[in-house]
């Protein structure tokens, strides 16, 4: 019993610190002063998606810390077709802030570039069917929303697991390759400790 606490110790001082060098990785981890902030500027911008959505379906929201920076929870319960919509918002919101910035590439030059294709891969990786990214929460809304075998909703982590091991050899490669992209590897590295997190506490039976 000793020993279980304080394993749940941990998991949980790992839970909260998660999030904190994911936002250092992400603010630090780039050369570029100018891509650094448009990455920050597209991860407010996408969570702002999220809010708007709960805001449309008249909902309240709270903000959690999590892997991936923060979550945007609604207060109150939604019907998987909202949670889809809401789960979209982020990426869409991402994609529209990339096509005005595109525009105004002529006007902004640089910074505008930069901060047109640093929303486009917001999007598309929050796309990413991996645990604490938007893909994934649409993939299991998907599955509860037709009502499939309950059995079913394992397909979900072990995709996640999968595509989250080979995206850090992946990340691995690259590095090796072109001698840059710690940054990438330091994200889906931390989305590895979370999977194996997350496995230990189905195994000491925490309350989710």
């Amino acid at each position: 019993m000793m020993a279980n606490a304080r394993i749940k110790g941990l998991v949980i001082a790992i839970s909260r610190v998660l999030p904190v060098f994911f936002w250092l990785f992400l603010i630090f981890g780039f050369e570029e002063p100018t891509v650094a902030i448009a990455s920050v500027s597209a991860a407010v911008i996408h969570e702002i998606g999220h809010i708007a959505c709960i805001l449309i379906k008249k909902g309240s929201f709270e903000i959690k810390g999590v892997l991936c920076g923060f979550r945007i929870a609604s207060k109150k319960s939604l019907s998987y077709e909202d949670e889809i919509l809401i789960y979209f918002g982020g990426p869409a919101i991402n994609i529209l802030a990339a096509l005005i910035s595109a525009i105004l590439i002529s006007v902004f030059q640089e910074y505008a570039f930069y901060f047109s294709i640093i929303n486009l891969v917001t999007a598309l990786s929050n796309l990413i069917p991996i645990k604490g990214y938007d893909g994934y929460g649409i993939l299991r809304a998907f599955i509860r929303k037709n009502e499939y075998d309950d059995r079913i909703l394992c397909i979900p982590e072990r995709i996640s697991t999968a595509v989250t091991f080979l995206l850090c050899i992946f990340s691995l490669y690259l590095i090796n390759r072109v001698g840059g992209g710690y940054w990438i590897f330091a994200v889906f590295f931390l989305s590895m400790i979370n999977c194996i997190k997350d496995g230990i506490e189905k195994r000491l039976n925490f309350e989710k």
